[in-house]
């Protein structure tokens, strides 16, 4: 599912190098297109990693940047820190930074009342789901890497109920279709809610 998630260029980015768009890194690769193969390689082992013994948190912005620092520390230099400047997708921004943190406490607050979604129907479990993980999605807490933090919090939240989603069956365009129609100004979660019906499962 890798490919979709290359953010617009902005005028002035603290996260990119000199003179350069490519994104500041711990390997001193001054190549994008070098630099995103480095990245999915290391990321794919800290996932599998991850995976097998995952961090364990309180399903809040703390816990989602746990797994972002887990993920890419060994690529960024602020892996696991809440972004400081603005990133769009298609000319449509995320929501601004000064924000994140008020917005994440309310969407994780709303998340800790519905009891992390306990004791729900598989209907109503995958409705709040793609909800909680569009709202995520529209906050995009980091500079990069917020799709795979994002499925990996999301896969940590619904293991607790015994599903699984099965992210590998799933485009990238169809989850940036998706993605794209939760964050409008009036929020559409029912593209996300068709593909994580799709593809959720019972977890072995």
């Amino acid at each position: 599912m890798y490919g979709y998630e290359r953010y617009d260029l902005q005028d002035e980015d603290p996260y990119l190098q000199p003179n350069s768009t490519c994104l500041v890194n711990c390997l001193n690769i001054q190549n994008t297109e070098l630099l995103n193969q480095a990245e999915q390689e290391v990321v794919s082992i800290n996932l599998a990693e991850l995976i097998l013994e995952p961090i364990t948190g309180k399903f809040d912005l703390a816990h989602l940047s746990a797994i972002h620092k887990a993920l890419f520390a060994d690529i960024y230099p602020w892996a696991g820190q809440v972004r400081t400047t603005e990133i769009s997708k298609g000319g449509q921004l995320f929501l601004p930074y000064q924000l994140i943190e008020k917005v994440a406490s309310e969407i994780f607050s709303e998340l800790h009342d519905e009891s992390l979604l306990a004791n729900l129907t598989e209907q109503n479990f995958v409705c709040r789901a793609a909800y909680y993980l569009g709202r995520i999605n529209t906050m995009h807490a980091f500079r990069e890497g917020n799709g795979r933090t994002q499925r990996l919090f999301l896969d940590q939240l619904v293991a607790l109920h015994g599903y699984a989603f099965e992210w590998s069956a799933v485009s990238g365009e169809q989850m940036a279709q998706a993605c794209l129609a939760a964050r409008q100004k009036e929020p559409d979660f029912q593209p996300l809610t068709k593909l994580l019906r799709l593809h959720i499962k019972i977890k072995p």
